[in-house]
Order: C-alpha cells, then sequence, then structure tokens
C-alpha cells in the first residue's frame, strides 16, 4: 500500500467516524424528542383522568339531589290523592 492509498483510506475513515456520530446524535435526538413528547402526553392524560373524577363526582351529588327531590315529589303526590 503506498501513501496514496494511506491518505485516501483515513479520510473514508474519517468520512465514516461522522457519519457515525451524525447518526447516533440524531437517533439520540429523536428518542429524547419521542420521551418528551410521551411525557407530556402522559401528563395531559393524568389531568384529564382528574377533571374526569371530578366531573363524576360532582355528577353523583346533583344525581343524589335529584333522588331526593323526587322522592319528595312522590310522597307529596301519595298525600294528595
Amino acid at each position: 500500500m503506498t501513501m496514496n492509498y494511506a491518505g485516501m483510506l483515513f479520510a473514508f475513515g474519517f468520512m465514516l467516524l461522522v457519519t457515525a456520530v451524525i447518526i447516533a446524535c440524531i437517533v439520540w435526538a429523536a428518542s429524547t424528542t419521542k420521551a418528551k413528547a410521551s411525557a407530556a402526553r402522559e401528563a395531559n392524560y393524568r389531568e384529564l383522568a382528574e377533571k374526569a373524577s371530578l366531573d363524576a363526582a360532582e355528577i353523583k351529588a346533583s344525581l343524589a339531589e335529584i333522588k331526593g327531590r323526587v322522592s319528595t315529589i312522590e310522597r307529596m303526590m301519595r298525600e294528595v290523592e
């Protein structure tokens, strides 16, 4: 192998190394972005679940109040008959 080929081999090796580093950086950035998006989505789901739980409790309380009113009205209707 002559010196001309050694320089060319060094250049190709260096380009291969740079390409590998760039690909590794792209993969790392993609996985980091995906993890951040997943964490944000999970936080949104958690917030939505908490809101749904509060809404369900409010609906349950309203339903109990309506049942009480209906039973009062039924009692009044029986007394009128």
